[in-house]
């Protein structure tokens, strides 16, 4: 369908316009041969400010912390971190799935590396186990066989 009406359109164009034979344009360019020789100068700019430039070390010191807690979605987290030179020091807390609380405290030097301190607070609850308890209020004989359930259908910490 497309290449018909292009050609008709091509066609069209090719009758339509006009093209005047017998005119003809010429060009002129006349160059004129020029020598001309550059010397180049040394130049030493730059070489000053080489010899005197320092190596600037801006000493890593900083802190900042956050936090989330949404009631909508339960996502509950935080965390602090603080540098002061080669040693990190922080921490962070967030709820896991689970309802168990997950905080890790952590410290990075040099001469000790990297450290964590992981602690977990609370029972964890699984979903299965929470799906089961579903499945038996509404009256399933097995709970194998249940549906299984959207995390913001279960309740919580229950």
């Amino acid at each position: 369908m497309f290449k018909p009406f292009v050609i008709v359109c091509l066609a069209a164009f090719v009758h339509g316009a006009h093209i005047k034979q017998g005119k003809s344009y010429a060009t002129e360019a006349k160059q004129e041969s020029q020598q001309t020789s550059y010397q180049l100068e040394e130049v030493d700019a730059g070489k000053e400010l080489m010899e005197e430039s320092q190596d600037y070390y801006v000493y890593p010191k900083y802190q900042f912390e956050y936090g989330v807690k949404d009631p909508l979605t339960g996502d509950h987290k935080s965390q602090w971190e603080m540098r002061d030179g080669d040693i990190v020091k922080g921490s962070y807390t967030l709820d896991e799935p689970d309802g168990t609380q997950r905080i890790v405290e952590y410290r990075a030097d040099d001469r000790n590396g990297f450290e964590a301190i992981v602690k977990k607070i609370g029972k964890p609850k699984h979903p299965e186990e929470a799906a089961k308890k579903l499945a038996v209020e509404q009256g399933a004989t097995d709970a194998h066989h249940v549906v299984g359930q959207s995390y913001s259908k279960l309740k919580r910490y229950s």
